[in-house]
């Protein structure tokens, strides 16, 4: 490696030596913080740079299966009813969300925070949406979903959100985010993507003593060492910014798995560090047994970590999308053991003040038995149509065929 070939990742996820860290780096922490470092762009143009106060996304994965007849339920359908003794969700006039071709909805109730959501029109679940595959392997589905994919197209080898934005050709140090230790293969292909489970970590290896190590040995007129002081300017920054926000706290967070990382990123956007997308998983949705109680436990875990982070963001809020996902949904019919095996279509919710919200989106696709997908609710919405009317609609994207190709741009009109 030459001494111009900086690891952005190694650098800014503080995972080694600030030494190791590298060049065709652009930094934009914010319009205050410009640190340019040149270099070009993965589709071989200009970077451009992500800019402060642009459209964000948040990509909640719901890992290992939630069921969408939980979460949002036809509490008044016989076959529902029939199918479901012991854990079907009654009907409850304080959470009902409407008619979907004929059947009565409604939301879980220990969701009340995201049911005002919806009553706010802020957020509209889409149901009956999931892969169209007839696989029902976690990892497999999983895998293909983050990709992409479906039965009957070829799987892309990297990430759809990596495709997204090597399309838009935008860097910077903290464009892309995932908020945890690992990197989501939705991201696979991109670059400059950085796992970041919290921002006090969002520094160089050592901390204050290896930085200022490092800007006493960097004295010289290079474009290595000049660069190098710079990016160190910016980290401070960061770093001061981040101190400055802990004093500020925000109620609401449960501190579970969802709430933690969900905070972290309120902070990250409160820093104003130009993020343009971000992903969270949240697990535990695989309920073959005793499910009620489990779900209740992750449905109120859902509710209110998306809530309080909605609320902590405060005037970002017109900045970002969130979009809930799952891989697939649940068996129709419960098992012996009050609880559902895998299943195929589940229900994906978006929450945006931009958007025509306070409505049900998707075709039902009725749960008589000759209308079931081999005993699962049938999939009527790709979950690709969802994802790239939010990518069209929330973030200018011109080349939705390169980030879903062979689908056809089909919009569920959840935009103006």
């Amino acid at each position: 490696m030459n001494n111009m070939s900086i690891s952005r990742r190694n650098l800014l996820g503080g995972a080694s030596a600030f030494l190791t860290l590298g060049g065709g780096l652009q930094v934009a922490f914010g319009a205050d913080v410009p640190v340019a470092l040149g270099g070009t762009g993965s589709a071989g143009g200009t970077e451009i740079r992500a800019a402060a106060g642009g459209p964000i996304l948040v990509v909640i994965f719901c890992r290992f299966g939630q069921d969408g007849l939980q979460l949002v339920a036809p509490s008044g359908d016989p076959n529902y009813i029939a199918a479901r003794p012991t854990i079907r969700i009654a009907a409850n006039a304080s959470f009902g969300l409407g008619t979907l071709d004929g059947v009565d909805m409604f939301f879980h109730p220990l969701m009340p925070e995201l049911k005002a959501l919806y009553d706010a029109k802020q957020l509209a679940p889409i149901v009956a949406a999931g892969v169209p595959t007839n696989i029902r392997s976690h990892f497999e589905v999983q895998d293909m979903m983050e990709r992409g994919g479906a039965d009957g197209t070829a799987t892309p080898m990297n990430g759809w959100l990596a495709r997204h934005m090597n399309a838009q050709n935008i860097s910077a140090p903290l464009g892309t985010v995932a908020v945890s230790t690992n990197m989501p293969t939705s991201l696979m292909g991109d670059s400059q993507a950085l796992a970041i489970p919290n921002p006090a970590n969002f520094n160089v290896s050592g901390g204050t003593a290896t930085s200022n190590v490092t800007r006493g040995l960097m004295r010289g007129t290079t474009d290595y060492e000049k660069k190098s002081i710079e990016t160190l300017d910016a980290i401070n920054n960061v770093q001061t910014a981040f101190r400055a926000l802990s004093n500020n706290t925000q109620t609401g967070y449960t501190g579970g798995d969802l709430s933690t990382p969900l905070r972290s990123l309120a902070t990250l956007i409160k820093m104003n560090v130009g993020i343009s997308v971000a992903t969270v998983d949240m697990g535990s949705w695989d309920h073959h047994q005793n499910l009620t109680a489990a779900f209740n436990g992750r449905a109120t875990e859902l509710s209110r970590s998306i809530a309080a982070f909605w609320n902590d963001i405060g005037a970002a809020q017109s900045q970002v999308t969130i979009v809930t996902m799952t891989e697939f949904g649940r068996r129709f019919q419960e098992n012996a053991n009050r609880g559902l095996d895998h299943g195929s279509a589940s229900t994906m919710m978006v929450l945006s003040k931009d958007m025509n919200g306070g409505k049900l989106y998707g075709l039902w696709p009725g749960t008589a038995a000759n209308q079931l997908y081999g005993g699962d609710l049938a999939v009527t919405t790709d979950y690709r149509a969802v994802l790239s009317e939010v990518l069209v609609k929330r973030h200018n994207e011109a080349k939705i065929s390169t980030v879903f190709p062979n689908v056809p741009y089909n919009p569920l009109g959840l935009f103006a």
